[in-house]
């Protein structure tokens, strides 16, 4: 395994004081309603909205901050902390009382726009009053900055002029940054944690990542002596970070807070954090390459290479069950066949789609089961394939699969 894949491993699980610097960075950016998952239509409303929800995700981030702050390890407790050990005891003490605010708040029927922001206001005061949250959060953030892969390093102090170097380096930090806040979501997913805390997490991706696009649009692009290529790899990165962003926050999250069933904030969390991870991932090979087209992405991240043969399985396998079900409609093939196919992807390559593709598809082999008729298997059938053409079309789009165009025949043949 490569240095960045060792770190990557290493991600899965944050130590307990990186997952506290993590989760106080996300509490002041949850409290500012622009990093929120909101409609047009929610934004218009603000001030009159039932911020409950919110409160509650405040709620449970407060009691784990409480629980990782009470299980420091001897060595880490004081890592990063210098001088402020003493305050150690305030910021456990703050968020003791913090905690006990938001739970009178859930008491209520309500908790109006006032009332969110007034808590909001508690928490950012003191924690700019605490000297250890200031240097638990730098460590935190020197903990991210160390995962920037060696060749990118190596590859912005090449460049030149020095300003483009500094740039691009202050550019592959920021973007290790998103992508280790992805990581811990995604761990997050994979383990027993309660998955609406993780909105606040999302909420700092967002500002960050904003963060991100002001300063290639406002910094990076007015470099002096930027060559034409490197402008428009930089424009175009930002626009499809843009583009990116929007889905995620304006379309898969969108309601995230309110929803009740878990397998649904299961599927709109994994959906968003695979959108991001893909983009920020694909925009860092291509901004690389740009200077060094034999920088692979595989030599960037581990998990690239994986990725890259699920999703070239996925596509492969996806293609061969249209062609049963095409097989099917036309008569050429019975059901109980067909199923058996069906059966064969449900074992296999199914664990690559994104978790809210699992239901429908599911749904799908269901009505296949029940048919009745002739007619009503061909109607079920024509749905099926033009489903199974959608979500092929969708699969073929990922960013890691750019460079290997779909080949029919070669598929074929294989």
């Amino acid at each position: 395994m490569n240095e960045q894949g060792q770190q990557g491993k290493q991600d899965g699980q944050f130590a307990p004081a990186r997952e506290f610097a993590l989760w106080l960075r996300a509490l002041q950016s949850f409290f500012n309603t622009a990093n929120h998952p909101l409609s047009a239509d929610e934004r218009a409303e603000i001030a009159t909205r039932n911020f409950k929800c919110e409160t509650r995700v405040i709620h449970d981030t407060l009691l784990r901050c409480l629980h990782l702050l009470g299980s420091f390890e001897q060595g880490e407790q004081t890592q990063g902390l210098s001088d402020a050990k003493n305050s150690l005891g305030e910021l456990s003490d703050m968020l003791r009382d913090t905690f006990r605010l938001s739970g009178a708040l859930l008491e209520a029927p309500s908790v109006s726009n006032s009332g969110w922001a007034g808590l909001g206001s508690v928490i950012e005061r003191e924690l700019k009053r605490s000297d250890a949250a200031a240097q638990i959060v730098k460590a935190g953030q020197d903990a991210d900055a160390a995962h920037v892969p060696a060749p990118l390093v190596a590859l912005a102090k090449g460049l030149g002029p020095d300003e483009l170097g500094e740039d691009m380096l202050a550019i592959f930090l920021r973007f290790a940054r998103l992508l280790a806040l992805l990581r811990f979501i995604e761990s997050s997913l994979r383990g027993d944690a309660k998955l609406k805390r993780l909105l606040a997490v999302f909420a700092l991706v967002n500002e960050e990542t904003r963060a991100l696009l002001d300063f290639i649009e406002g910094r990076a692009l007015r470099v002096e002596g930027l060559e034409k290529s490197g402008r428009e790899i930089l424009d175009g990165t930002a626009y499809a970070i843009r583009m990116e962003l929007r889905k995620a926050f304006e379309h898969e999250l969108v309601g995230f807070c309110s929803i009740r069933q878990p397998p649904q904030i299961y599927a709109r969390a994994e959906n968003a954090c695979g959108l991001l991870r893909d983009c920020y991932q694909q925009s860092v090979v291509a901004l690389a390459q740009s200077h060094d087209p034999a920088l692979a992405g595989e030599r960037l991240f581990d998990s690239f290479e994986t990725k890259l043969e699920q999703s070239l399985a996925l596509r492969r396998d996806l293609w061969r069950l249209i062609q049963l079900v095409r097989t099917a409609s036309a008569e050429s093939l019975t059901t109980a066949q067909l199923l058996e196919g069906i059966n064969d992807f449900h074992e296999g390559s199914i664990r690559h789609l994104m978790y809210k593709d699992w239901e429908p598809l599911e749904r799908f082999v269901e009505e296949v089961e029940s048919a009745r008729t002739p007619a009503e298997l061909a109607q079920t059938l024509h749905r099926f394939e033009a489903f199974l053409e959608t979500l092929f079309g969708q699969v073929n789009m990922r960013a890691v699969l750019n460079g290997h165009p779909f080949d029919a025949k070669e598929e074929v043949r294989g």
